[in-house]
């Protein structure tokens, strides 16, 4: 009885990430136990608990993501997962189903960056993290990473305009449609000062520096991927890992978390004081993160995820995230003035946002990949 449970367990486990059980065989592992737990597959052994991931990407990429582990472990950031080979000896198993790793399972909890002391101690491990990845000279191709974030925000001013060709095609407004027409001229002014800065700031120097440097993102710097355990916190799934400059993860965290502290200006700098106390952030690289920091990603992944549909929100819902949103438009706004006048950064401040009143404290909108 108990046996065929444990077997119907081990199926639906392999079932949630679309796994085939057959290749646990390559690693010849005494289960007792398998869950699954978010995308991956928590394995209790007589060795300790394993995680096992399923990944359907390229042999290089899967090699990448090994070799920044590696690179990274080499260089004293050892908090993160290592490859466990097969009894074979290969680094992970190739399959009809996919490509299967398996590492050591992080003991800990999930970080909640609601705690001032955990989104610290995030920033100060971020920096450990770049620090760790320099010189990360892979034999792996990978394609060009290079963002060109004023490009992309140029993307998202046509998209204003798709939206509102896609308003005109209505027979009646929406509260979300009407909310979005009265503010669309504010959007419009934050995301074209945006790209304005960024064009003025040292954008192209601090990437050509990352290039010379072979600095590695994690690319998604999230409270999902941070396990505390007492006062260490380990960084998993690197499945966004790339090349690129310290500054994308530093701003998709602040943009990603700041929001939870009303961006309040103390706490902000508090957050790039930790991670400065390990990694200086040079005066060129703080300019182009006060740039970054002007688009208000947010409020317009609200946007986004409206006409595009990709929430299956309810549109009152939509109109609710979108006012508070642009109410903390104006927070951010007073943080990066914040950042201009400490830093003595040669830029203009931002001063686009409109005074929401009436609105309920912040909700969480999303935890994606920043803009």
């Amino acid at each position: 009885m108990g046996k065929k449970k444990d077997e119907r367990d081990l199926l639906e486990a392999f079932d949630g990430i679309g796994g085939d059980p057959e290749v646990l065989r390559e690693w010849d592992l005494p289960i007792d136990k398998v869950k699954k737990v978010r995308g991956v597959l928590k394995i209790r052994t007589a060795v300790g608990n394993r995680m096992l991931k399923r990944l359907t990407v390229s042999e290089e990429r899967l090699q990448f993501i090994q070799a920044v582990t590696d690179h990274l472990a080499a260089n004293g950031f050892t908090q993160v997962p290592r490859f466990i080979r097969t009894k074979y000896g290969d680094p992970y198993v190739v399959h009809e189903t996919g490509l299967y790793y398996l590492t050591e399972w992080f003991s800990g909890k999930e970080a909640d960056l609601k705690k001032p002391k955990n989104v610290f101690l995030a920033a100060e491990t971020l920096a450990r993290f770049h620090l760790a990845g320099q010189e990360f000279a892979s034999r792996i191709e990978q394609p060009d990473t290079r963002e060109d974030f004023g490009t992309i925000w140029g993307t998202y001013r046509a998209k204003l305009e798709s939206y509102d060709h896609n308003i005109e095609d209505r027979r009646e407004l929406t509260v979300m449609d009407t909310s979005f027409r009265e503010h669309r001229e504010d959007l419009e002014k934050m995301i074209k000062h945006a790209q304005h800065q960024l064009e003025e700031s040292p954008y192209e120097e601090i990437l050509d520096w990352a290039e010379e440097h072979k600095t590695i993102c994690h690319g998604s710097y999230s409270r999902q991927n941070l396990i505390v355990d007492k006062d260490k916190m380990a960084v998993v799934d690197f499945d966004h890992c790339h090349y690129g400059h310290p500054v994308h993860d530093i701003g998709g965290m602040l943009t990603r978390y700041m929001p939870r502290y009303d961006w309040d200006p103390e706490v902000g700098i508090s957050i790039l004081d930790m991670y400065r106390s390990v990694r200086e952030i040079s005066a060129e690289e703080m300019t182009v993160l006060a740039a970054y920091l002007t688009f208000p990603t947010r409020t317009f992944q609200v946007v986004e995820s409206y006409f595009e549909r990709t929430k299956e929100w309810e549109v009152d819902r939509f109109a609710s995230r979108f006012k508070k949103a642009l109410k903390l438009d104006s927070a951010r706004e007073a943080f990066v003035q914040e950042l201009i006048t400490r830093y003595g950064l040669e830029m203009a401040a931002p001063d686009f946002a409109p005074q929401i009143e009436g609105v309920e404290d912040y909700a969480d909108i999303d935890e994606s990949s920043s803009v």
